[in-house]
């Protein structure tokens, strides 16, 4: 008997009145009316309710408020000078809102870019000096002087010259603007790139725009005209620093682990929801309920929270900090918490499969006759074969005899698993618990007796959760097969059963089981991890930084959100390992590997044409040629001193900030940073006018406005969703610069005062329009469509799915010390040791897929000019994907726990290792990439369900056709006589979990070539199905196998 093969999602049943089952809205409804604050988004509200968050809001509000408190009394803001503000912005812009060493790198990062920017413009200034006339320059000079001899302010008069453009030379600007060029151009890349560096190439470009803008005016050297911006950014960090360090003090060390004890309580709701989800009714399982959104999102929520987690993880060791735990022994605790946190794909996978409409489709016996191959409407199936719906029904109907559906399990699956699930749960509040008491009573008298007893406490349950692992392993996992027992008895013998007994369901329960025993093997994992490291620090100390190497690493690497960040790539490599070895996987149809020195010069030049002609090579030629064109106003001498007195220079700078790749890009940000700039526009005009009436300025009133207006202004910076970033920035810019100019043209002489007030707020406005049109007229110069890009993306990040199954696939199938490894020298791993590799690979792809959602939402800006965009089937195209990562890993996950001998044993009874379905997978993935790489058609003959195939080739394997010929107890998968002894042995739990991980990947293939179809189209072959249906039933006899789907 072929039991290996009994394979299929699940299907609750509320016809079943004897099932026990938990109306959800009792279990999940509360008695607490919503409070006010619950009327604001979670961002708001929860951040409310934190007293952490209300540590940080006004540490880095209190930074605000002192850098204008700066530019209140005359002799500071004489110091501070014409950018006073600056020092304000960048509180703005880099929040004291970070432990000491992050916030330390990110100024640092801001001012290396300023340096730089001043180092490209220094240097631009010297060369424009020795390309100057200075004949001509010195002639104008002594006349200038001359004209000024009898005035009695002669230095004012002086300045106010220069800054008409009277010393202004063609061949010293040409040179400036050459310099502009390339410095431009080089923090574009840096941009493009590596948006880690975003900071660092803004604040760069803007010292080099300033140097580059006014260095032309001058008949001599200013190398230091930009003192004013780097005393006021000097100002701010000295505050930030102070204030980090007296008020509300968190090192790297403390924000690591509340972040981890935030998770750690999220895990255990997680597990705990899993109760609920085991007790429900049918009616609370459908896909869109209640329930299933509920475990899907928990799931969505830990993963955010991780991912926010290791942000900051390359800065562990780069502080002095107090406590037990060094920052090595808090970073060591991140191999150990991924492993959990992946794990819990598992339970997200499981509430997917009996929610998935196929599934529910088992709940009632198919009400078509055995001769319609129309499927139910419930079923939401597209093309079911004949093949398909007669093992459907007979699946269905055999279910419903030997009562084993979904429902009549769901209780067993609950009582079997409930020990193992409640123990995981508390295990992990015991590890919360001592991490909590590590982290919050580092300077407390009795903070050492307190993690003694929790450390106790751990152990406790660190013993309970193994016995309870091993009490599953070893009896109660067999509580799974019980209500199959009658129905396995009838397979025994030449006179039994002579058709597959419906194993869908047990091997459900089996997933279910297979995942809860992955997941407590990783608590205990983290367990152990946690309780050597406390054992080992008890007591307190001052831990000392470790190396800064880590921190070169944080600015050299790149994520993989980062890799193909344009969508253009042709071809991802198969793996990371072998990105050298690409040229064997991928050749250029046009020509072969250059041989000679011509050749490998015209290669280069040809790589260098090809890279010119890639999104980001446009973006940085954009950028360079949008900063030279606006910025030749400014040496222009009719239009200098205009453009110097009304801030011109915000013009060039707001065009360069706002530029992006792709037009929808470039739509979204203009939308936001306009609407940004009105916003904080308003609020400074009200600021300035409640603190200051019609005055000049009153340090009192001025002070106390600004102190109550900074307050949105900074929680806005500080708990925004990224999304809205760009916008916030711009509100908070353009607070700062109405406050700070209106402040400074009435107490510091400034060339061109500008006014305060509604006069500063128009002129801002304006150069935010000016910039925001001229990047825009630059962006379309052509344009780069973010969909094409959208759309592009997809390809490539299905074709590493590809390449993900696959590689999983070969470890499956591979038989151990083959002739074949031996001869190519390949080391013989087991999948194992295999698994922390393929782990990267699925980390690295599910980034990608979260960057390619977020830019599939920005791309709708783009508006509809040539027929309306379809945005939903493009997040459902990325959505399916993830769905297919998960099931990649959880078959991972299995096949590790496979011994190498049962593995090899199982190959030949398993369907989904059949060589022929294998190469149909790997030809739809192939075919649907190149479908939506180039956006042609698919064919309508192309397999529209992948089932249809797997069962075919199943008909046609000869193990299979031996089953058919010789009864099922002759094939079993390890082909011993007792169909019981097969499916009850520990293995088999981990082989049918790999199983239904793969079913589950041929539904998600399934939902992809839609998807596609629905995009790209398909051409029809006139009388195909016509043909195919007839064929079918006229030469098809459905196997005497269960079914998966």
């Amino acid at each position: 008997m072929s039991t290996s093969e009994k394979v299929p999602p699940a299907g609750p049943d509320d016809t079943n009145a004897n099932t026990p089952s938990v109306e959800l809205d009792g279990l999940l409804a509360t008695n607490e009316k919503p409070l006010f604050l619950d009327r604001f988004p979670p961002w708001v509200s929860d951040n409310l309710r934190s007293p952490r968050a209300w540590k940080t809001f006004l540490r880095s509000w209190g930074a605000t408020w002192i850098c204008f408190v700066l530019l209140l009394p005359e002799k500071s803001a004489n110091t501070l000078g014409f950018a006073g503000f600056f020092a304000m912005m960048s509180s703005v812009i880099i929040p004291a809102s970070f432990p000491l060493q992050f916030f330390f790198f990110l100024i640092s990062t801001m001012l290396i870019g300023m340096l730089l920017g001043w180092g490209f413009g220094a240097a631009a200034m010297r060369a424009a000096l020795a390309a100057r006339n200075q004949l001509v320059a010195k002639q104008t000079l002594e006349n200038v002087m001359q004209g000024l001899a009898g005035n009695s302010n002669p230095d004012a008069e002086f300045e106010n010259e220069i800054f008409t453009g009277i010393f202004l030379d063609t061949k010293s600007s040409a040179v400036f603007g050459v310099f502009l060029a390339l410095g431009c151009f080089f923090f574009a890349m840096c941009r493009a790139y590596n948006p880690r560096l975003l900071i660092f190439s803004i604040f760069g470009t803007v010292t080099l725009d300033i140097l580059c803008s006014f260095g032309p005016l001058f008949p001599f050297g200013q190398y230091l005209l930009l003192n004013s911006l780097f005393i006021s950014t000097g100002a701010y960090a000295g505050i930030g620093v102070v204030l980090i360090v007296l008020v509300f003090p968190e090192t790297m060390n403390h924000a690591f682990l509340v972040a981890t004890s935030q998770i750690l309580g999220k895990l255990q709701k997680l597990i705990d929801l899993q109760e609920v989800l085991l007790s429900a009714r049918s009616t609370d399982l459908d896909a869109n309920s209640s329930l299933i959104r509920k475990v899907v999102g928990a799931r969505a929520e830990i993963v955010g929270l991780f991912a926010k987690l290791t942000a900051t993880f390359n800065f562990m060791n780069l502080e002095f900090s107090w406590g037990k735990w060094s920052g090595e022994d808090v970073k060591n605790l991140q191999p150990q918490l991924l492993g959990v946190v992946s794990r819990t794909a598992a339970l997200q996978s499981f509430a997917r499969i009996i929610s998935h409409p196929v599934s529910r489709s088992f709940d009632t016996p198919d009400p078509s006759s055995e001769t319609d191959v129309t499927p139910d409407p419930s079923e939401d199936l597209a093309s079911e074969t004949f093949l398909l719906h007669e093992l459907r029904a007979r699946n269905r109907a055999d279910e419903a005899t030997f009562s084993v559906r979904m429902t009549d399990v769901m209780p067993t699956i609950r009582e079997a698993t409930r020990e193992l699930r409640e123990t995981s749960s508390s295990s992990i509040a015991s590890v919360q618990a001592v991490l909590d008491s590590i982290n919050k009573k580092r300077y407390s008298r009795h903070g050492d007796a307190d993690a003694d007893k929790k450390v106790e406490e751990l152990a406790d349950q660190l013993h309970r959760l193994k016995q309870a692992v091993a009490t599953f392993k070893d009896s109660k996992r067999l509580q799974l097969v019980q209500p199959f027992q009658a129905l396995l008895e009838e397979t025994k013998g030449k006179n039994g059963r002579t058709t597959s007994p419906p194993l869908r369901t047990l091997f459900l329960s089996y997933v279910f089981g297979a995942h809860m025993i992955a997941l407590a093997e990783g608590i205990l994992l983290l367990m152990e991890f946690v309780l050597t490291t406390a054992s080992k620090r008890r007591k307190n100390r001052l831990w000392a930084p470790n190396s800064l190497r880590e921190l070169f690493k944080a600015l050299t690497s790149r994520d993989h959100i980062d890799d193909q960040g344009v969508g253009e790539d042709e071809v991802p490599d198969r793996t990371q390992e072998s990105t050298n070895e690409a040229g064997f996987y991928k050749l250029d149809p046009d020509s072969r590997p250059p041989t000679n020195g011509v050749q490998h010069v015209m290669d280069i030049f040809h790589k260098g044409y090809k890279w010119a002609k890639t999104p980001e090579a446009l973006f940085c030629f954009r950028y360079a040629l949008l900063s030279v064109a606006l910025w030749i106003p400014a040496v222009v001498k009719s239009s200098a001193h205009f453009v110097y007195s009304e801030k011109g220079i915000w013009v060039l700078v707001m065009a360069q900030t706002t530029i992006n790749i792709y037009a929808s890009d470039q739509m979204y940000n203009a939308v936001l940073r306009v609407g940004g700039t009105a916003l904080g526009a308003l609020l400074g005009l009200l600021t300035w006018y409640v603190g200051n009436a019609s005055g000049h300025g009153t340090p009192y009133g001025s002070a106390a406005a600004v102190a109550v207006t900074s307050l949105p202004v900074v929680f806005l910076r500080l708990f925004a969703p990224l999304q809205y970033v760009p916008g916030v920035f711009l509100f908070g810019v353009t607070w700062v610069l109405v406050v700070g100019y209106s402040w400074l043209d009435g107490h510091i002489p400034v060339v061109g005062n500008v006014g305060w007030g509604w006069s500063i707020v128009w002129r801002r406005f304006v150069t935010v329009i000016i910039g925001v049109a001229a990047s825009f007229i630059m962006m379309m110069l052509p344009p780069k469509s973010g969909r094409k890009a959208v759309r592009l993306r997809n390809a490539n990040t299905i074709m590493m799915i590809s390449n993900l199954y696959q590689e999983i696939t070969s470890a499956w199938i591979k038989i151990p010390s083959s002739s074949a490894s031996l001869e190519k020298n390949e080391p013989d791993l087991s999948f194992a040791e295999q698994i922390p590799f393929l782990r990267d690979r699925l980390l690295g792809v599910a980034t990608q897929l979260q960057a390619l959602a977020g830019q599939t939402m920005i791309a709708k800006f783009e508006g509809n000019f040539r027929g309306k965009w379809p945005m939903d089937e493009y997040l459902k195209l990325v959505e399916t994907q993830v769905e297919m990562l998960i099931a990649l890993g959880l078959l991972g996950g299995a096949l590790a726990q496979l011994d190498q001998h049962k593995r090899v044993l199982f190959l030949h009874h398993t369907r989904t290792v059949n060589p022929s379905f294998i190469a149909d997978m790997v030809a739809s993935f192939s075919i649907i990439a190149q479908a939506l790489r180039s956006g042609e058609p698919l064919s309508a003959t192309f397999h529209q369900n992948l089932l249809d195939r797997l069962f075919y080739h199943s008909v046609m394997h000869t193990t299979t056709s031996k089953v058919l010929q010789e009864g099922p107890s002759t094939a079993s998968a390890t082909g011993t006589e007792d169909p019981y002894e097969s499916v009850t042995s520990y293995e088999f739990m981990f082989y049918a979990s790999a199983v239904v991980a793969v079913f589950q990947l041929i539904e998600n293939l399934n939902e992809l070539r839609r998807i596609t179809a629905r995009l790209c189209g398909e051409v029809p072959l006139r009388g195909f199905e016509q043909w195919k249906e007839q064929y079918d039933r006229t030469h098809t006899t459905p196997p005497h196998v269960s079914v998966m789907a």
